[in-house]
């Protein structure tokens, strides 16, 4: 987090300097400019152990379980044991290794992986394990969580072999282009000045779009965008000063691991996203950006830092951005402002098949 402050300090710094009588003429004109601009700074260093944590389930502002972003809980006397089939040993692999924050490494082990998981200045926070398992029925592999490792509602992940997972908590088959209704929160807000402008969320039924279906041993991904429109701004996500409704509004918004895979889909399959954007227009749900509105692919994702009382930085991912710029802190302080977009997104593991 240091390295990513470091250009956000330099710009407070330049701000600050002292103004000639040349610069003082123009300072209106140049604040209000400056008040439309964005400022960002670019994401290089993550938390582990919150990549981890929301790879598997979000926790609100208490610490109580919100909802689950991958796996479910299969037995209702162990609800934090977390349990997700899977096809083999290497499919369990590689679902956990999607876990791994992007600038994280794992240790590579006989049976399995050691992951050391440190904040983004490298700080320790604790560690998981994952590891093959043998003679017992159904459990492909393990993920164990170390002692003193401050996962919420989260003990160990268990890779469950798809000839044992039980009917009932059957995943259902999803597929690349449909449009399927699924229950999710709408955020809105008013014209208010401090946390209150957050009204409280609305559950809607909401068109979801398949981008990968989870046949062919990949997982599926299903996407809705907040839209893009003049005449309905008050669904975009607004966030202005220090003031920021973080305890409200920060459990409803995706995950960065949510939303890394859609990013790493985006890369690989633009005229796709592009093709979906177009029949979700036709649509009228405006999920494309718009002159008149926001006019840009940027979408909040939590990610949340205060570098001073006046300061808040929320996470973004700009779609339109080279793939090693994608991720920004993007810094609200009185009075800037700006507008974003979020989106809700749905993961679900591959089908046996």
């Amino acid at each position: 987090m240091k390295k990513n402050l470091l250009y956000f300090f330099m710009l407070m710094a330049a701000a600050a300097m002292p103004l000639t009588s040349c610069e003082k003429e123009n300072l209106e004109e140049e604040q209000q400019e400056e008040q439309q601009e964005e400022i960002r700074i670019p994401i290089t260093s993550y938390d582990g152990l919150s990549y981890l944590q929301g790879s598997l389930v979000v926790v609100d502002e208490n610490g109580d379980l919100f909802r689950r972003v991958y796996g479910k809980s299969l037995d209702i006397s162990q609800p934090e044991i977390i349990s997700v089939p899977v096809k083999d040993l290497s499919a369990a692999e590689r679902a956990f290794l999607s876990w791994v924050a992007p600038d994280k490494e794992t240790k590579k082990v006989d049976s399995g992986y050691d992951y050391p998981l440190t904040d983004e200045e490298g700080k320790a926070q604790g560690s998981v394990s994952f590891r093959a398992v043998e003679g017992e029925a159904g459990v492909v592999a393990r993920m164990s969580v170390a002692p003193g490792t401050d996962l919420k509602h989260i003990s160990e992940v268990q890779f469950i072999d798809y000839n044992f997972w039980p009917e009932n908590a059957a995943y259902e088959k999803v597929e690349a282009g449909k449009i399927y209704d699924i229950d999710d929160y709408v955020l809105s807000w008013t014209e208010g000045t401090f946390s209150d402008d957050f009204n409280t969320p609305e559950k809607k039924s909401l068109p979801f779009y398949c981008i990968q279906g989870n046949t062919d041993g990949k997982e599926g991904i299903l996407v809705w965008i907040s839209p893009d429109s003049a005449n309905k701004g008050d669904i975009r996500y607004h966030h202005k000063t220090s003031y920021y409704a973080e305890d409200e509004a920060f459990k409803y918004l995706a995950t960065i691991s949510e939303i890394n895979k859609v990013r790493e889909f985006y890369d690989n399959n633009q005229a796709f996203w592009n093709k979906m954007l177009k029949e979700m227009d036709a649509k009228g749900m405006e999920w494309s950006p718009q002159s008149y509105g926001t006019n840009k692919s940027g979408f909040i994702f939590q990610s949340l830092y205060y570098p001073d009382i006046f300061v808040e930085t929320i996470g973004c991912l700009d779609l339109n951005e080279s793939k090693s710029n994608k991720y920004y802190l993007t810094v609200g302080r009185y009075p800037w402002f700006d507008y974003h977009r979020y989106m809700h997104i749905e993961i679900i593991p591959p089908l046996a098949e």
